[in-house]
């Protein structure tokens, strides 16, 4: 019998021997402000699930230094991010892992009447904003080791903006 593995460098491929190997991917839940590390790629929650985010301020997560192959999913776990000017969460596109850069580019798709945003000129800032964006709303972003490419969905007119 043949064995399906992941392989980072060839994906899904045959070896021999029995049974399948799975690789789970990496959860990690973010209520504060946080630099990620390529360590942390995978998927990254929000805000607690339950809990109305940001009652006071938003916060902000800040992208790795760009490596090919990194990739995050965000997906906003809160109900909703409060409403407050200062409680958005934004998601920021770095150089170095700390100072931000115009390399993040992308689609933002819209699920109400608006026909979302095709963001074709880099930007550095992803945002998720206060007192539109519920649980559920999220952002891909993979890593070509140069820039980032993101695509977002959201479910309320204008949740989430990439500029």
């Amino acid at each position: 019998m043949v064995r399906a593995v992941f392989s980072d460098s060839k994906g899904l491929v045959q070896s021999a021997g029995v049974g399948t190997v799975i690789n789970n991917h990496n959860v990690l839940n973010v209520n504060a402000a946080k630099n990620l590390s390529k360590d942390d790629c995978g998927f990254v929650v929000l805000g607690v699930v339950g809990t109305q985010q940001a009652a006071g301020t938003g916060f902000g997560v800040k992208l790795p230094t760009p490596a090919k192959g990194l990739y995050f999913k965000f997906m906003l776990g809160a109900p909703s991010i409060a409403n407050n000017s200062n409680a958005a969460i934004t998601i920021t596109a770095t150089s170095n892992g700390t100072a931000a850069a115009n390399i993040m580019l992308g689609q933002v798709v819209g699920g109400g009447d608006d026909e979302g945003a095709n963001v074709v000129s880099p930007v550095d800032v992803l945002t998720f904003v206060h007192n539109k964006a519920t649980a559920g709303d999220f952002v891909e972003c993979w890593c070509d080791g140069t820039n980032w490419f993101a695509l977002a969905q959201y479910d309320a007119d204008g949740a989430i903006t990439l500029a």
